[in-house]
């Protein structure tokens, strides 16, 4: 137990010990007030009645300056404001993944799987920090990085539902407000499927490269690398960018990926992996390699303060009931 301000311990101290003093002389004060002074009384101090009413009254005594003693001190205590000081020490995981999903129409089935896949990723990951960014014809940060897993979550719920409810639309005239939720602010005039904006994107969703340069970074990237307009950055422009900061990128594509060697020359340059959706079993080595990769570890620790003046109470209680009741008897 600790006190917040210790320094009304010793202000209490002090005037334990004064009101010590003034009861004492209050006390020899009153010795012969109330009576007559006699002679030849050696025979009375004999007496068991005589010593038991000399017991009682230095007991009284002793009463009353333990329960004024005990007032003081309560109340200077409550003053001095108990506390009890828990300190937990928290392991956090100190990774962050951005997540980057191609939501051209050609990704449909691949990106509705991965969301699923993500999801029990993102259960299995707590302590980590993810983002979301969807991308066609321009990216958009859908989720920044955040570890509010339920935002996370519901967030790649509804981009599941958005792209299942398209799935079977040809024209945009067609969509409604669910299937047109992952074309908002990614569609452009620019063309579809810009693969390396959308890579620079990932990479610039991050944050803290300057303040916390060890943190493990990732991107789990997926895209059929069929680029279909005027991009700003090209993939390869993105891989560099992303090895120059030390992230690294998990790509996934289907079996229809366009220039699959260059695509995987680029993720594994990185220092992440290629996966391809011809391989049953792509997305589950995909997340299993995600939760393998190296995670930097810090400790933060939680100090929570419990006041605690319960004790003290007590006492005060006690102490005034028992200097009330010696005073009472002693006439004071």
């Amino acid at each position: 137990m600790e006190m917040t301000y210790p320094i009304a311990l010793y202000i209490g101290a002090g005037i334990a010990a004064a009101a010590i003093i003034v009861l004492l002389f209050f006390m020899k004060g009153k010795k012969y007030s109330d009576g007559l002074r006699s002679a030849n009384n050696e025979y009375v101090k004999k007496l068991p009645q005589y010593k038991m009413l000399v017991l009682e009254y230095h007991s009284l005594k002793v009463l009353a300056i333990a329960g004024l003693v005990g007032m003081i001190l309560s109340a200077t205590c409550l003053i001095a404001k108990p506390i009890k000081v828990h300190s937990d020490t928290e392991e956090i995981h100190n990774r962050d993944i951005i997540i980057g999903f191609d939501v051209s129409t050609s990704l449909d089935s691949v990106s509705v799987e991965m969301c699923e896949q993500v999801q029990d990723l993102v259960d299995d990951l707590k302590g980590e920090r993810f983002g979301i960014v969807i991308f066609n014809g321009q990216a958009v940060r859908l989720v920044p990085l955040t570890d509010d897993y339920s935002y996370v979550l519901s967030e790649l719920e509804h981009l599941k539902r958005s792209i299942e409810a398209g799935q079977n639309i040809m024209f945009y005239s067609e969509l409604d407000e669910l299937s047109a939720y992952r074309f908002a602010g990614t569609s452009s005039d620019r063309g579809s499927s810009l693969i390396g904006d959308g890579l620079a994107s990932c990479l610039y969703s991050f944050t803290g490269f300057d303040e916390d340069p060890d943190r493990a970074r990732l991107i789990i990237f997926v895209t059929d690398n069929d680029v279909m307009g005027d991009e700003i950055v090209t993939l390869e422009q993105a891989g560099v960018l992303c090895q120059y900061k030390g992230v690294k990128v998990f790509g996934l594509a289907p079996y229809f990926v366009t220039d699959e060697s260059e695509f995987r020359g680029i993720m594994e340059s990185t220092g992440g992996k290629y996966y391809n959706t011809r391989s049953n079993d792509a997305i589950e080595e995909l997340v299993d390699d995600v939760k393998d990769t190296d995670v930097s570890v810090t400790y933060k620790t939680h100090t929570t303060i419990e006041d605690q003046p319960e004790a003290f109470i007590i006492i005060l209680m006690v102490s005034s009931v028992l200097f009330g009741f010696a005073v009472w008897r002693l006439k004071l």
